[in-house]
């Protein structure tokens, strides 16, 4: 069965499992129990009624019948207690498939420029969907594989003729249906390249919104979905029709051997070639287990199967995408400066999508104040991305001293750049570690600086200091308080150039003019996406984004210049400000 997945596949899988072996022994011990039930039936049956109930003494049939009920007893015993260990399995495989993915998608990425829109499928449904079959095939596949080779077992140990009735046929079945598996995992990776391409059209429209509005290619785009949803609906009905053929293999493989049991058991038992008791355990062997582990066998089994292996093969694909497919990556270096430079720079969403910048050119000198403003939608976050390194040009460069940042080390380049978004995230730790994130040498002396000069000073009294635990940010915490914890940990940080992206937009007014200040007298470059007029008007520069064009000066040089940014001052001047409270 292993021929349905890649190499690359299983290599995939047993990576992500190779940590659970100690789960994995358990729960081959916990099944050995599981599966005395399976195992005994049929002799104990035999016993009761031969040695019992046909004996005249009912109460030694009514005790191989406890035994029995015993048996079943251990088995839910057993079977209640391998969840845990079934939890300590699946938990950590997903765990690591999510970190292989990523980090070749974010790979890929940085080779392509982007990643394709089909990663958000594979992240969360393929992800999800080998999580799940492998915790169901622990569930299933494992009790009903053992469950099979016991239940043959105590046939051949209660009555071998009983046994070369029903074997041969239940043997057949088995060797046919591996022959079955190929043909359905090719209808299975069907099934999903379709599905990733209903997620690669969609998200391709959905990016691309604005200009197929605007070049009334509604139809179009709608018809491109649909046609991707038509091939994902047809390969889905393909692979269900194929799936019928276990009823065929189910038919031949157990009932065949029951109605040969039934028919030849009255000339059996005349013959004394096997007794009444023997007899009815043969056939509840075969109807208590056997026809029942077939049929999960080749039906949900088989599914399952083939299912994993044609996700993981997928996953596989994309985790193992060779080096040589990728662009060149350049050599690596270090900045010998922190000034930064914009040219001629171009970036759009899509190769058919109309840029969001176009040809910029732009110095930010080592030590400046830069805001940038600009009405919403038109490439400011995108900006900071591509100052920031984390978006790749389509064309020009972005400089950090003489060095592209696309021929920076990595971590050089994490080290020398702190970009911090709107949405502050503070993970689950104590304030020390949130505040030490990007900076693990730092003391406390040099936290509780820190949190004072951006404002988050009396926030940190109130949550009982550097050691406080952060067990629920998400509800204990603010969006401005979160925000203001972020802000620390960057002013914390060795970064030479911070980039604050609306990264203040939670706080009021004062608390905002408060933390723009201390960055500012922070040695370094800052670079603020400007949401309030205070922000352009602090900055020593200010650079409007207007379109295809635009300016750079000081807030007095643009309102005198420029009538689109005086008529974003009078917008900002006339709005009015909803003040969320920072809890401090």
């Amino acid at each position: 069965m292993s021929s349905v997945v890649s190499d690359d596949g299983l290599r995939l899988l047993r990576t992500g499992l190779a940590g659970s072996r100690g789960p994995l022994t358990r729960l081959a011990v916990w099944s050995l129990v599981e599966a005395s039930p399976a195992l005994a039936s049929g002799w104990v049956t035999a016993a009761a009624i031969d040695r019992g109930f046909l004996a005249g003494r009912p109460l030694v049939g009514i005790a191989w019948l406890a035994l029995l009920a015993g048996l079943y007893g251990a088995r839910a015993g057993a079977e209640r207690a391998m969840f845990p260990h079934f939890a300590a399995v699946v938990e950590p495989l997903r765990d690591h498939l999510v970190r292989v993915l990523v980090g070749a998608t974010v790979e890929q990425a940085a080779g392509r420029g982007r990643a394709d829109a089909a990663v958000v499928s594979r992240l969360t449904r393929q992800v999800e969907l080998v999580r799940n079959l492998v915790a169901t095939l622990l569930r299933t596949a494992r009790p009903l594989a053992i469950s099979l080779v016991a239940s043959v077992t105590g046939l051949l140990l209660l009555d071998p003729v009983a046994a070369a009735v029903v074997l041969p046929p239940l043997v057949g079945a088995l060797l046919v249906f591996p022959l079955t598996l190929r043909p359905m995992m090719r209808r299975r990776r069907a099934l999903i390249l379709a599905e990733e391409q209903v997620a690669v059209r969609t998200g391709e429209s959905l990016g691309a919104a604005r200009d197929i509005f605007a070049l009334a290619a509604r139809e179009h785009a709608v018809q491109q979905v649909a046609a991707a949803t038509d091939t994902y609906v047809r390969a889905g009905v393909a692979a269900a029709r194929f799936g019928a053929i276990r009823v065929l293999l189910v038919l031949l493989g157990g009932h065949l051997p029951l109605l040969a049991l039934l028919l030849a058991g009255p000339w059996l038992v005349s013959t004394d070639r096997i007794s009444p008791g023997e007899l009815v355990g043969a056939i509840t062997y075969v109807t208590g287990s056997l026809i029942g582990a077939l049929s999960s066998v080749t039906g949900s089994v088989g599914g399952y199967w083939t299912q994993l292996g044609s996700t993981l093969t997928r996953l596989a694909e994309v985790v193992t995408t060779p080096k040589e497919a990728l662009p060149d990556e350049p050599p690596s270096c270090s900045p010998d400066g922190f000034h930064l430079t914009v040219d001629r720079l171009t970036f759009g969403y899509g190769p058919q999508a109309e840029p969001v910048l176009r040809g910029l050119s732009l110095e930010v000198p080592e030590g400046d104040h830069l805001a940038i403003v600009g009405a919403s939608g038109i490439g400011k976050s995108t900006l900071a991305g591509l100052l920031a390194g984390l978006e790749t040009p389509d064309s020009g460069t972005v400089r950090l001293g003489t060095a592209a940042l696309t021929r920076l080390d990595p971590a050089r380049r994490a080290r020398s750049i702190a970009l911090i978004p709107q949405e502050a995230y503070v993970f689950h730790g104590t304030v020390r570690e949130n505040l030490r994130y990007l900076a693990a040498g730092a003391t406390d002396a040099e936290l509780t600086r820190a949190a004072g000069e951006v404002g988050a000073g009396t926030l940190l009294d109130r949550l009982g200091g550097l050691d406080a635990e952060l067990s629920d940010p998400a509800t204990r915490l603010s969006a401005g308080e979160r925000q203001l914890l972020v802000l620390a940990r960057a002013f914390v940080s060795p970064a030479e150039v911070v980039i604050l992206d609306e990264a203040t937009c939670h706080l009021d007014p004062p608390a905002e003019a408060r933390a723009e200040s201390a960055f500012a007298a922070r040695p370094g470059t800052l670079i603020v996406i400007a949401h309030r007029l205070a922000s352009a008007r602090r900055a020593r520069h200010t650079l409007l984004l207007d379109g295809a064009e635009t300016h750079l000066g000081t807030h007095e040089e643009l309102l005198a210049a420029s009538p689109a940014y005086a008529g974003l001052t009078g917008h900002w001047a006339a709005r009015t400000q909803p003040v969320v409270s920072a809890g401090t």
